[in-house]
């Protein structure tokens, strides 16, 4: 089991892009929203990725991709964070290297890891 659930709710999206932070890579775009007092102790991650990336294979592999990187990157399981990771166009053509770094950069500027 991973140590962060999922985001699914389109509020919930909208509320983690209007009221957190916002860190951007050539390819990746990562969101993060602080716990509120008496939230969710366990971290929330979210994936935002369009047509634009590619067919629903490369998006789904990249979804998936991400994911590992984030268990290899080890989010604070008692954080509470909410995360939205958005892939830009050319994401789905990254090496796995370089999108854990990618993903690492945003997230450590966030203060999430």
């Amino acid at each position: 089991m991973r140590p962060y659930g999922s985001l699914c709710r389109r509020a919930d999206f909208h509320r983690v892009y209007r009221r957190g932070g916002k860190a951007g890579s050539e390819h990746l775009a990562v969101y993060a929203l602080a716990p509120q007092r008496g939230g969710e102790s366990r971290p929330e991650v979210g994936f935002s990725i369009g047509k634009g990336v590619g067919k629903a294979v490369v998006r789904n592999r990249l979804r998936r991709r991400c994911r590992t990187a984030l268990d290899a990157l080890a989010l604070d399981p008692a954080g509470g964070q909410r995360v939205v990771i958005v892939a830009r166009p050319g994401a789905g053509e990254l090496s796995f290297e370089r999108l854990r770094a990618e993903l690492g950069a945003g997230l450590r500027r966030l203060g999430v890891v």
